[in-house]
Parts: structure tokens; sequence; C-alpha cells
């Protein structure tokens, strides 16, 4: 038997920190303030999110973890401030470009990281890369590690974009030896530099030239980090 309109709305408001008043507020007929209602709303959805902050994404393969980490758009501290949108979207680009980057971000790609939950026996490790070291092959391995000359080639055509941000970073080594903090990555990925997402996409044609799309076009399924039924 189907629960009544009231009963309904009164389940709603479960996990709410103004959960009883809201209730109070129905069972007596009484206005409920929309501006603190909308406030607490958004600090309820925004709970996804602080659970996503206990976890690494160098250690878990979480989507929305990795989101979190490395592209995310901080939220404001005024729980009633409108959120922001990532800058490219205000930008001129491509359906191509856009589409790369949006790929990217979300990890709606074939990178190894991803392509490995879609496969029997998929292996996570960078199969680009010279020598015998293996590497998890995914969004940071890309930016940053790989030592693909193609992929070489493309940061030191990009290197304005490194140099601030990595020490390490020449035309004689394009790339690092070892893992960056999650903030250093996210500063990167932040930067207010309109060829920065010239270069995400160039990358993307890079690592899935020739591979197959067909896994990275279905549901993305971010919020619970798994990979679509």
């Amino acid at each position: 038997m189907r629960a009544c309109w009231t009963a309904q709305l009164l389940s709603a408001f479960q996990g709410l920190r103004g959960c009883e008043l809201y209730e109070r507020a129905v069972q007596t007929g009484h206005a409920i303030t929309m501006q603190e209602f909308t406030a607490d709303l958004k600090h309820r959805m925004r709970g996804v999110w602080r659970n996503a902050e206990l976890v690494d994404p160098n250690t878990h393969n979480n989507k929305l973890a990795t989101y979190h980490s490395w592209f995310a758009i901080p939220f404001s501290s005024n729980e009633r401030m409108p959120i922001n949108v990532p800058r490219y979207l205000h930008l001129d680009l491509s359906k191509h470009v856009m589409r790369n980057i949006n790929r990217f971000r979300l990890r709606a790609h074939t990178l190894k990281v991803e392509a490995a939950a879609w496969l029997e026996d998929g292996s996570c490790v960078c199969d680009q890369c010279p020598g015998e070291d293996e590497h998890v092959q995914n969004e940071v391995h890309a930016l940053l590690i790989c030592q693909d000359h193609r992929v070489c080639e493309l940061r030191k055509h990009f290197s304005f974009l490194f140099t601030p941000f990595f020490e390490d970073f020449s035309a004689a080594q394009p790339f690092l030896l070892q893992q960056v903090n999650n903030q250093l990555v996210h500063d990167f990925l932040s930067q207010q530099i309109n060829r920065l997402f010239l270069f995400l996409s160039e990358l993307m044609d890079l690592f899935v030239a020739g591979q197959d799309q067909s896994a990275a076009d279905q549901p993305n399924n971010l919020a619970e980090g798994h990979p679509p039924l």
C-alpha cells in the first residue's frame, strides 16, 4: 500500500540538519523558510563529496574520489552561493575538444585504469611506457609520468604549462619520475590558461588512438565509482 504524500514528504526530510524542524512545520501547518531549507538540502547533497575526501585516488580506483581530488571546483563556504561550473564550459571550443576534456575529467575514457574494469583479466599497467617499470595508467600518469615519446613531445610543446609547477620538468626530461601530491595535480589542472584544454584534448587523442571506444560511450555512473551494468 502506497504511503500518502505527506508521509513521503516527511520521509524526504531524513538526513537534513533541520529534519525535526521541517517535520514539525508540515505537521502544524507552519511555513518553512526556503533559504534555510535550500542551504540544508545543498549540505545533504554535498555529503557524497565530503565522503570522497577520505579516499585517495592513487590507492583506490574510485571515480568520485578521482574527480573530487584532481578536477572539482571547491565549493563556497557559503552554502547559499551558486555552484561554479568548470571554466572550459564558457569557452568557444570545438565539439571534439569539449568531448575529450569531458571524458578525461569524468573518467569516461579508455585509459587502462578504466578499461580494466570492462575487460576480463584487464590490466591497469601502462602499455605505452618503455622499459620494465610498471605504472598504473591513470589520468596523472598520462599527464605527468608516461614516457611514451609522443606524449613527451606533446608535453615539450606545452612546456609553459608544466614549468611553473614541476621543478624536475625540462626539455631533456619531459616527464616526472614519481607521483606528486593530489593538491599539486589539482592546481595544475586549475590553471587559468586556455591552451591547457587543447593540451588535454591532444593528450586524449594520443591515448585513445586506434582503441575501441564503445565502452567509453556508455553511461558513466560517476557517483558510485563503478562501471555501468
